[in-house]
């Protein structure tokens, strides 16, 4: 495949053979005044210590509601998950009460949101609102590096150390001057730098899993490159597992391990970042990778997947993407197809690939 241009080997650590996080036929629904829409429909993924997991599909597909359901930060109601069950560390998640998931969340997920501009409170300084992440970690029982263990120090003791380690996770993200620039307000950093400050907020509890939610978006592609290399050094320092949502395949093949396309609520397809762009097997990754320009290819030359995304209200029965896809069956149309293993590492949920007898 010519898609193929873009892949650049991510620099991770290789995990070992223990899965971190395991969510198995998750359901998840929202009610709504229109009706109830159905998000996730089955999902099914699999991350062990050490990967850099892409998932990547259309707006809407669920990517951000799967991310969001690891730490419980959907607001239940008006979301309810129906069925599935999402474990770490083989804990289940979804059986915490409230107080457990906040020291859950402190303990083991950092979250990279999209959009720093709204993440980060113009009214504080950086020091306040990088500290007061270092500080929540420490109530919740972090392992933080330093002498807060064994003992209790004083409460100043408590912020120097905070403001020490801020700093640190300052320079880890790459922000010069760190000791200086921590009092300045996020007006005064740049798009990139606001975007560091909240990948050292994200670490500062130092997690077992990072979710970067489109990380890149609001950014101009030059500072996209810049975080992209950024999360790729700390995944080689730190020895983080990383799952990046993304709509952005160039940013999966720059970035990533593995990749998990998703569509309408459901993993259709994951493989290997690499096997996935030279050998896509299911109608819906072939179209996505259609679509991604090329410099050879002329004005007007460009593939897209005809039809639009389903009502989730009113989702189609079977196979969400038979009304859009080209190799349609009919048994597409009446039953969900099962995931079946079509090369090493690599499964497809389509009809085209028969279930092994």
């Amino acid at each position: 495949m010519a898609c193929a241009m873009f892949w650049i080997p991510a620099r991770g650590v290789s995990g070992d053979m223990t899965d971190l996080l395991n969510i198995e036929n998750l359901h998840l629904e929202f009610d709504t005044y229109d009706g109830v829409v159905k998000v996730l429909a089955g999902v099914d993924l699999q991350m062990r210590r050490g990967d850099v997991l892409g998932l990547v599909g259309e707006t809407g597909c669920g990517k951000s509601m799967t991310a969001l359901s690891v730490p419980r930060l959907i607001p239940m109601p008006p979301g309810r998950i129906t069925a599935g069950r999402v474990s770490f560390k083989g804990e289940d998640i979804l059986s915490k009460s409230e107080s457990e998931m906040e020291a859950f969340r402190a303990r083991h997920v950092g979250m990279i949101f999209q959009d720093p501009v709204t993440n980060l409170n113009p009214l504080f300084t950086i020091r306040e609102q990088l500290v007061d992440a270092v500080l929540y970690q420490r109530a919740q029982g972090q392992k933080v590096p330093g002498r807060w263990r064994g003992f209790l120090p004083s409460v100043r003791q408590i912020r120097q150390e905070a403001h020490e380690r801020a700093v640190e996770l300052m320079r880890l993200t790459g922000i010069p001057d760190g000791d200086k620039r921590i009092f300045d307000y996020p007006h005064q950093f740049s798009g990139g730098m606001r975007q560091r400050v909240l990948i050292a907020m994200a670490l500062a509890g130092d997690p077992d899993l990072l979710i970067a939610d489109e990380p890149t978006t609001a950014l101009d592609v030059t500072i996209q490159a810049q975080i992209l290399r950024l999360i790729r050094s700390l995944v080689a320092q730190l020895g983080l597992t990383v799952l990046l949502i993304t709509h952005n395949l160039g940013v999966v093949a720059r970035s990533c391990e593995r990749v998990a396309v998703m569509y309408s609520g459901r993993v259709i397809e994951e493989s290997p970042v690499r096997e996935l762009f030279n050998n896509p097997k299911h109608p819906y990754t072939r179209g996505l990778i259609a679509a991604v320009p090329q410099k050879d290819i002329s004005r007007g030359g460009l593939e897209g997947i005809p039809g639009m995304i389903p009502n989730l209200i009113n989702p189609p029965a079977g196979c969400r993407f038979h009304p859009r896809c080209g190799a349609v069956m009919d048994i597409c149309r009446a039953a969900v197809p099962p995931t079946v293993a079509v090369g090493s590492e690599h499964t497809a949920s389509c009809f085209l690939y028969p279930e092994d007898p």
